[in-house]
């Protein structure tokens, strides 16, 4: 009986092993592909408010100015609409007590600070995002090179996109004065 073999009878347990193994693999492959379209969606979520930031940002830079034709169309310097105390805009450093507005935001009138941005009232928009600006009175000096009665009027211009996003800058206007 040296020749003959005897066949091995298969073992029972291993009925359904590649069932279970193949339930197992898309199990941790549906797991991965879920995390990658989670990681997706938040990164485009992040890119869609990165996009928006810059958005507003630019209106801001762009709405600012708006204030150049204001004051060109002025033939004398603005008059003040509003005087407001330098603790309401703690980040100027003006050296007179008051910011001497000379023109709101939105156009708002005497007396009235308009720096809510309330509906309806805006400046202008830039691809439906709206924007309001404000001019300051900061300065005046004798113009140079304009001879005599002409004063260089300096003026800070905040212009604010959508209610949440702000660019201050300066600009100076040469106005004849005293004639």
């Amino acid at each position: 009986m040296s020749g003959f073999q005897q066949a091995v009878a298969p073992l029972e347990n291993e009925n359904g092993f590649a069932l279970i193994s193949v339930i197992l693999i898309l199990a941790i492959l549906t797991f991965i592909g879920i995390a990658g379209t989670n990681t997706a969606v938040f990164e485009l979520k992040i890119a869609g408010n990165e996009r928006q930031a810059y958005q507003k940002f630019y209106v801001a830079d762009s709405g600012w100015k708006q204030a150049g034709p204001f004051l060109n169309a002025m033939a004398a310097p603005p008059k003040f609409v509003n005087l407001t105390l330098n603790a309401t805009f703690p980040s100027y450093d003006w050296t007179n007590q008051y910011f001497q507005i000379v023109r709101n935001f939105g156009e708002g009138t005497d007396g009235t600070l308009n720096d809510n941005f309330p509906a309806n009232t805006e400046d202008g928009a830039i691809v439906a995002i709206p924007y309001w600006y404000r001019l300051l009175y900061q300065d005046d000096v004798q113009a140079i090179g304009f001879g005599t009665g002409y004063r260089e009027f300096q003026y800070g211009v905040d212009c604010n996109a959508q209610g949440n996003t702000e660019v201050a800058t300066r600009v100076k206007k040469v106005f004849r004065v005293g004639y």
